[in-house]
């Protein structure tokens, strides 16, 4: 059986989510043990960003992997029903550099990070295929591609720093709501 280009495209907010899980899965025991030593090796302007993301539960990540979720879904939405497909080109864009991101961490740990699995066997795989569709039945071209994934690349860190710092926020506000 064949997967179709709409199917193709709904397989993201998918791949995005099980990719999330892992991570979810060994965020606090992994960082308990790791923490202290990435707030060391990260550049001093990061650090203070990082070390708040990196001290965070498994349940505050979530709410903010839970936004960034929405806006998988968003994307695929658009693309396959508005056939407008330049912010679900950014969004899986920046999803595929994330990917080798994690491959990069692994092999600068020389050790298991959380999210390499699904990196490695659904991340980079996912990509390839889609990137190779997309272009071949002509939806987008490889300068348009070559440009989602640049700004995907580009926009990945500012994007997660803020996606954490809103769920953060969300997360308060809910709590004071739910506790009041």
């Amino acid at each position: 059986m064949s997967l179709t280009t709409h199917t193709l495209i709904w397989l993201f907010p998918v791949a995005f989510m099980l990719h999330d899980f892992e991570e979810l899965l060994f965020w606090e025991s992994w960082l308990s043990q790791h923490g202290a030593e990435i707030k060391r090796r990260v550049p001093a302007f990061l650090a203070r960003r990082i070390g708040s993301i990196a001290d965070k539960s498994t349940a505050q990540a979530a709410a903010s992997i839970g936004l960034i979720f929405s806006l998988t879904a968003l994307s695929a939405f658009l693309a396959t029903e508005a056939h407008a497909y330049g912010f679900f080109l950014v969004a899986s864009g920046l999803f595929f550099a994330h990917g080798f991101v994690h491959v990069i961490q692994a092999i600068a740990w020389r050790s298991y990070i959380p999210a390499v699995i699904t990196s490695v066997g659904i991340v980079l795989p996912y990509g390839f295929l889609l990137y190779g569709r997309l272009t071949g039945e002509g939806l987008v071209t490889w300068s348009g591609l070559a440009l989602a994934l640049l700004l995907g690349a580009v926009l990945m860190a500012p994007f997660i720093l803020a996606m954490h710092a809103i769920g953060d926020f969300l997360l308060t506000k809910a709590a004071r709501l739910l506790l009041h």
